[in-house]
Formats: structure tokens, sequence, C-alpha cells
């Protein structure tokens, strides 16, 4: 009897424990521009963080999965235009928009 008791209080507990899961969880942010920036030697970073160029769609997926977010690229004068063509497949391939193709700095005040 105490042993079918203790099977049926951790099946309780396991229960309340399992059906708490997911129901606070934030909701991923979400997001309306990104700038993806490609350096002189053609290395494509997103958010301050490394990403293949040809993998940017799936980076930005993963992180805002609810977001259609416009994608600016920011390319320095040495860039060659096949890294630029790799983030613009990878953007248009996955339905995002290419915006501006430019380094815009915002502006203090």
């Amino acid at each position: 009897m105490i042993q079918r008791n203790r099977w049926l209080l951790t099946l309780a507990g396991a229960c309340c424990l399992l059906s708490g899961c997911g129901r606070d969880a934030p909701a991923p942010p979400a997001v309306e521009a990104l700038t993806v920036s490609i350096d002189a030697g053609n290395n494509c970073s997103l958010e301050d963080q490394v990403v293949d160029c040809a993998a940017v769609a799936s980076f930005i997926r993963a992180r805002y999965p609810t977001s259609r977010p416009r994608v600016d690229i920011c390319l320095e004068k040495e860039t060659r235009f096949e890294a630029a063509a790799e983030v613009m497949k990878s953007v248009t391939d996955a339905g995002f928009t290419v915006g501006d193709l430019s380094c815009r700095i915002p502006s203090a005040g």
C-alpha cells in the first residue's frame, strides 16, 4: 500500500511539473529591420555574431521565428560582390526583403 501511494505521489508530481513546461516561456523578440555587415575579408556578421553569408536567413529564422524583417547590408569598400550576392540570395529565398546596401550610422540625439 505504501509503495502504491509513493508511486501515485511521484506520478502526480511529475504531471504537475510537466504541465507547467512552456507556460510562461517568453515570446521571441520581434524585429522590423536588421543589418548584415560584410567586412573587407568577406566575413558576414549579424548582431555582432559571425554568420556564414549563405546562411544569414537561417540565423534570422532561428533567432526571430515570428519576424519578417527587412535586411540591410553594410558593405566595406573592399567587399567582393559574391559575398553580398550570397547574403541577398539567402535573404530573398527565405522571403525576407533586402533593404539598403549602405552603412547608415544612427544620428546622435
